[in-house]
């Protein structure tokens, strides 16, 4: 469980912005990684190679402000109804209520949000007054919402991705959620 935590951790930070803590932290994160962790070392290395400046150009074409569209914007949203802050966005935005979290409302349907509410129901589904609920929430959450739209963006990010360390990225999203607990 604690490793379905910290890779699920590690794989939302992967969609921050490429700024001069990005490689410390992926680093710092990629520690608590134990099964499989060398395909995560090697995911680190692939963006160490890069320099910051490629990379911050390849995140913002990818996730930002592509031209003529945005290839792979990040937003669950956006690959099921073709529109940001789409009616899914309320359907999670209540998710994250129910289990006390509050989320930018830009965000709510964001890949690195989504991941991160993975987690910290992987980490809830550890403690014996929220297990059981916890596990059904982590399933549900996987059937209802990151099955349905992550090989949509998985596929896309493979297909538009320049630099290796995005595609490399777009493979382990696919191989590294488990969709139970």
């Amino acid at each position: 469980m604690t490793n379905t935590i910290h890779t699920l951790r590690f794989l939302s930070l992967c969609f921050a912005y490429p700024n001069d803590a990005f490689l410390p932290a992926l680093r710092e994160r990629q520690e608590h990684i134990e099964k499989n962790r060398e395909t995560f070392e090697t995911l680190t290395a692939l963006f160490k190679q890069e320099d910051n400046e490629q990379l911050q150009g390849e995140y913002t074409r990818l996730f930002i402000t592509g031209y003529p569209n945005t290839p792979c914007a990040p937003y669950e949203s956006v690959f099921r109804e073709g529109r940001m802050l789409g009616t899914c966005c309320r359907k999670i935005q209540l998710l994250y209520e129910e289990w006390g979290m509050t989320v930018d409302p830009g965000l709510v349907d964001h890949i690195s949000t989504e991941l991160e509410f993975l987690a910290f129901l992987a980490s809830a589904a550890t403690l014996d007054e929220t297990r059981e609920d916890a596990r059904h929430a982590y399933h549900t959450f996987i059937a209802d919402h990151l099955s349905i739209w992550l090989p949509l963006f998985s596929n896309k990010l493979s297909e538009h991705a320049r630099l290796s360390p995005y595609r490399h990225l777009a493979s382990l999203l696919e191989t590294s959620i488990q969709p139970s607990l």
